[in-house]
């Protein structure tokens, strides 16, 4: 599956650079720009990850992207490597908190209903599947695989970018994506 292209859409108005330097500056436009390119793909990989409570998980994601921003080098994939990092992060620290005190459970067509996330066509085709036995079949999957599939194919990063986001090496990122789509083909059958 080719990569969704975000970052092209970048370039097409301003060099990721002058963006970026626009963004350290507090430039608003620039901020609406990283974001608008960005935010579909994460709020889908986020709420994959941890369902209805994805938006304050993305806000947060992207408040820590600004409090690090003047901090960051390098290019655009290493931006969206990095904002995903920060985001699956946020993730873990969402589980960690879930399994001390547990939220109560609200219906996500209620909250869809009351406030609509916008979706990308990506997002829009996953949900013609069907999401509730979108997310059975992704919950048969160990919590390593989810996440590693989740980030090939719904944020279109490469096994090396996974790799540095999830912090393994690029061999045990595959070896995931192998036993994954191994276990998903036995449960599609």
């Amino acid at each position: 599956m080719k990569p969704r292209g975000d970052c092209e859409l970048l370039q097409r108005d301003e060099p990721f650079q002058s963006v970026l330097d626009a963004a350290c500056s507090g430039a608003d436009w620039a901020w609406e720009r990283l974001i608008e390119v960005i935010d579909a793909t994460l709020r889908g990989y986020v709420r994959r990850q941890v369902g209805v409570d994805g938006d304050d998980l993305v806000n947060e994601t992207w408040l820590h992207v600004a409090r690090g921003i003047h901090g960051f080098s390098g290019g655009e994939s290493e931006f969206r490597s990095w904002v995903f990092m920060i985001a699956r992060h946020r993730i873990i620290d969402e589980r960690r908190r879930r399994r001390r005190k547990p939220a109560d459970a609200v219906d996500e067509t209620i909250l869809d209903r009351i406030a609509p996330v916008a979706r990308s066509a990506e997002d829009a085709a996953i949900e013609n599947l069907g999401n509730e036995e979108l997310q059975a079949v992704l919950d048969q999957l160990s919590p390593a695989q989810r996440e590693v599939v989740l980030l090939r194919f719904i944020a279109g990063f490469g096994i090396t970018e996974i790799a540095e986001i999830v912090g393994r090496k690029p061999g045990a990122v595959q070896a995931l994506q192998r036993r994954a789509f191994r276990r998903l083909k036995g449960i599609l059958r």
